[in-house]
């Protein structure tokens, strides 16, 4: 699940065209999620804030991957025998899921983050 900071200045008080991070959770077997915003834009490559930025938000669902992931064949062609093998490595531990009884589509397609606690409720469409 993915929030998109949505360009409102008048709500924000951030300037026009500076949206900001988006904010990425993921779904545990619950429902329940918890949002971290990735701070590589800051210059601190790897760290993490938690939560989203206030304002808001265009809300996104990705579907779980329910296969093993690969490499495609320009990736293996450019990559040393080294680096195919380390990369094949981790893609395979990599989780795979079972296929969920739903699509993608998540309603309400867009929330707005208070500061501070807070809590939404999503659903998605059945298939």
């Amino acid at each position: 699940m993915v929030f998109h900071p949505i360009d409102a200045p008048e709500q924000t008080g951030r300037s026009k065209g500076q949206s900001g991070r988006p904010s990425r959770g993921m779904v545990g077997e619950d429902g329940t999620f918890t949002l971290v915003c990735d701070l590589v834009a800051d210059g601190k490559p790897g760290e993490q804030a938690p939560g989203a930025l206030v304002g808001p938000h265009r809300v996104t669902f990705t579907m779980p991957r329910t296969t093993r992931a690969t490499l495609d064949a320009d990736t293996k062609y450019v990559l040393s025998g080294a680096e195919l093998k380390a990369e094949e490595e981790r893609l395979a531990r990599l989780p795979v899921y079972a296929p969920l009884p739903c699509g993608d589509k998540i309603t309400p397609g867009e929330v707005e983050v208070k500061a501070g606690e807070n809590e939404f409720e999503f659903v998605l469409t059945p298939k």
